[in-house]
């Protein structure tokens, strides 16, 4: 949907509707925001927990056969 088709329905619907319109765009609004926010966060944790094990080995494992990595992954 556009933003033109999105400002359509807004301007057709009752002014007695506004403050609930208003409402539900900011929840969603909010709730994009803070799911980015979290994948993120997740995500960056992620990277740092690769940059610890590449200069320290010991913290992980490490494979050269992927065969092998995903029988210990599913086992």
């Amino acid at each position: 949907m556009s933003y033109e088709a999105v400002l359509e329905q807004i301007k057709n619907a009752p002014e007695a509707c506004l403050d609930e319109i208003s409402q539900i765009i900011s929840y969603v609004v909010y709730r994009y925001e803070k799911e980015n926010e979290e994948f993120n966060a997740v995500t960056k944790a992620a990277l740092e927990e690769v940059e610890q094990m590449k200069k320290n080995p010991s913290l992980g494992k490490s494979y050269t056969d992927v065969d092998q990595m995903m029988q210990e992954l599913l086992a």
